[in-house]
Formats: structure tokens, C-alpha cells, sequence
């Protein structure tokens, strides 16, 4: 006979040798634990069965664990990563070495045309490429600049009128008219005195009365000639400056890239020096403007102009206060503002112009004004929607 547990085999049908259990009471026990319960659920398992389960799960829970841990040891598990989303590269993209600022409108017109030849290579020089230099026909030089995609320009009245008088003024002014005028009475007076001694030589002699009238005559005229020479001077100086304004070309506006426009139509403040001017063209370069009032006193700020004809250049100051000129406020700075300047643009540190600018102080140094940008929007209909 097997024994049912152990599966030892002998002849004794009541009691296994091996492991000592009662055949008759084991069959018992095994019927009653697999006979089902009054609710159709197997009876619960003996202690003995349980025993033996939980002892095989921890061994292969242990098997595993052994297993797993050598096999760590040997390699890394490779674990799949999800797949980076692939995103392709916009066709002509401009590489990029850091943050970028957005894109700007593209250039088209006069502006790309500009920005090409000179491109900018900060706010100021952004400035510079809308600032004109300004030369009439009569001789005066100044500055101006853009103010809008039209095309509008603004300027000083003075750089850009002609007025005679102030002109002539402003010629007389000039140390070389003054050396010349000086120099034309020294040779006057030269020859006066040199026709005052030979008359004096010729009137010892007798007989010669009538070479004395003539010395006489010639004294007489050249010194009529020097009383009136400063008015000789004045006429002449009319004539020409009459004589160059033909045609109704009364000013030339040239660019930093050395496009030229040959201006006739321009417009005039009532209250202010100022002058409005349009190009024939379009898509321009221009200032951006900002308020003249948000400027605090130590405020760096720019100048773009031609001072003394070096066209286009750049000189910094700080901004010095408001002030009071003939009962028109104007914003005082030590920025050098030299003649070829007036007209120009007064800019602050992001390219914006603040004020227009239109004189100095004489017999002082660091002493300029501009004119508000705000004052160039209420003196010309033609801005006012541009406000």
C-alpha cells in the first residue's frame, strides 16, 4: 500500500511507517476539508495546507528577488523613453545665438533702400538713417528730419527761409565779410593818401593847376567810394543771393545713403521756428517721438546733425531743464548744438526725438534749446492725425 501523504510504500493497510498518520482518520480528514459548504463555498483550507502554501510563496518570492538582483548587477534594464515630439525647421530661418526680440515690419521704400546702404546698428544709428542734411540755394546749411512713413519732414524756418534781411545779417556777421569790408577801406584810404601827397607836391609848382583839379576830383570820389562802401557791399551782396534763388528750387534735402531731393513747397509755424517739408517718395524712415514732458533733469539725450558741414554726426548731452524764450517753452540742454545743427533731431537714448533743435546761447558754452516735439504736431494741420 502508498501512503497518501508521504507515498511510502508497505504492506500495513492501517498506519504508514514513514510519517506515522492513520490511513482511515487522513481519508476523514481529506473528505471533510474538500466538502463543500452550506453556501456552495469550499471550506476553508487546513492549517496544515495554508502552512505549506505561504511557505511556497515566500521561497519563490525569495527565488525572484535573488534573481532579479544578479541580474541587475550584470546589466541595466533598458527602458524605452517616450519619442521626442520631432518638429521641423522653418524653411530660411535666421539662426538665432540668444533671446530675440520680435520682428520688425520689413522695410520697404526709401526705408529698406536706407537701411541698406547704412544698416543701424542701435537706436541712434536707427535715428540717424531718418535725419536729412539741409543746403539752399543761397548758401545757408542746416539740419531736419523724418516724422513719418509719408514722408514728412521738419526743419527750423530759419534754415530754410529766404529772408534778405536776416541773410544779409547774418553775412555781415561773418568775420570773412568783415575782413574783406576791412580790407577794401585800407586800400581806399591807401590811395587817398597817396593822391593827397601828390596833389601836395603839385601845387608848390605853378602851372600846373590844372593836373591839381584832377588829384582833387579823384580824392573826392574815392573817398564818396569808402563812405558809402559798407552800403556798396550790402547791394551786392542782395544781388547775388537774389540772383541764386531761380527756378523755385530753394532747397536741397539729401539723405545719409546720398539720395537728393530738390525742395520748392514748404510750410511755415505761425508761433514757433518751424518748417514743414514732404519728399516725393515713399515708405520713409523716421523718428519715432515720445512726450517732452516725461524728460528728468540729468537725462542723456542726442544730437544728429551737420555742424559746420560734417554731415550726420552724433553728440550727447544731458538734458538741463525747462525754460521760458519768448514766451515759448523750450528744453534746455548742454548737448553741442553748433550751426548745421538747427533743425536736427534732440533724441533720447532709445531713438526717440523729445524736442527739435534751434539755437544756442551766445557768448556761453554748453548752453542749447530745442524746441517741445509736441509744438511741430499743434503748428501744422497737415500732422494733426498723426497725433
Amino acid at each position: 500500500m502508498e501512503c497518501p501523504k508521504c507515498g511510502n510504500k508497505q504492506d500495513d493497510e492501517v498506519r504508514c511507517a514513514a510519517c506515522g498518520i492513520y490511513f482511515e482518520k487522513f481519508r476523514r480528514q481529506h473528505n471533510e476539508a474538500t466538502k463543500p459548504t452550506a453556501r456552495g463555498n469550499p471550506a476553508p483550507a487546513s492549517p496544515v495546507k495554508v502552512a505549506l502554501t505561504t511557505a511556497a510563496v515566500i521561497g519563490l518570492g525569495i527565488l525572484l528577488y535573488v534573481n532579479l538582483s544578479s541580474h541587475k548587477k550584470e546589466s541595466a534594464p533598458m527602458v524605452e523613453q517616450p519619442r521626442a515630439e520631432v518638429v521641423r525647421p522653418i524653411e530660411n530661418a535666421k539662426k538665432s545665438n540668444g533671446p530675440t526680440e520680435p520682428d520688425s515690419p520689413e522695410l520697404t521704400g526709401l526705408a529698406a533702400q536706407v537701411a541698406k546702404s547704412n544698416p543701424p546698428g542701435n537706436a541712434i544709428e536707427t535715428a540717424r538713417n531718418a535725419t536729412v542734411f539741409i543746403k539752399t540755394d543761397w548758401g545757408a546749411q542746416g539740419s531736419g528730419f523724418l516724422i513719418d512713413e509719408e514722408c514728412h519732414g521738419i526743419t527750423n524756418r530759419h534754415v530754410v527761409e529766404f529772408d534778405p534781411d536776416k541773410l544779409l545779417r547774418k553775412v555781415q556777421d561773418d568775420p570773412e565779410y568783415r575782413a574783406q569790408l576791412s580790407a577794401t577801406q585800407t586800400q581806399l584810404r591807401s590811395q587817398i593818401y597817396s593822391l593827397r601827397l601828390q596833389l601836395n607836391s603839385v601845387s608848390s609848382y605853378r602851372g600846373h593847376a590844372v593836373e591839381a583839379a584832377q588829384l582833387e576830383r579823384e580824392i573826392r570820389d574815392l573817398e564818396e567810394k569808402l563812405a558809402n562802401l559798407p552800403r556798396a557791399f550790402e547791394k551786392q551782396i542782395r544781388k547775388e543771393m537774389e540772383s541764386k534763388v531761380q527756378d523755385g528750387k530753394h532747397f536741397t534735402v539729401a539723405l545719409i545713403d546720398g539720395t537728393e531731393y530738390s525742395m520748392s513747397q514748404v510750410d511755415f509755424a505761425e508761433q514757433a521756428d518751424l518748417a514743414l517739408f514732404q519728399l516725393p517718395a515713399h515708405s520713409c524712415p523716421y523718428i519715432h517721438r515720445t512726450s517732452s514732458d516725461k524728460i528728468n533733469q540729468g537725462d542723456r539725450l542726442f544730437t544728429i546733425g551737420s555742424p559746420s558741414g560734417l554731415k550726420f554726426t552724433v553728440t550727447s548731452g544731458i538734458f538741463s531743464g525747462y525754460r521760458e524764450l519768448d514766451s515759448q517753452r523750450t528744453l534746455q540742454t548742454d548737448a553741442p548744438i553748433n550751426p548745421g545743427n538747427s533743425g536736427g533731431p534732440l533724441i533720447n537714448e532709445a531713438g526717440l526725438v523729445v524736442g527739435v533743435n534751434t539755437l544756442i546761447l551766445r557768448d556761453a558754452q554748453g548752453i542749447g534749446f530745442a524746441i517741445p516735439i509736441e509744438q511741430v504736431y499743434e503748428g501744422f494741420f497737415a500732422l494733426r492725425n498723426s497725433r
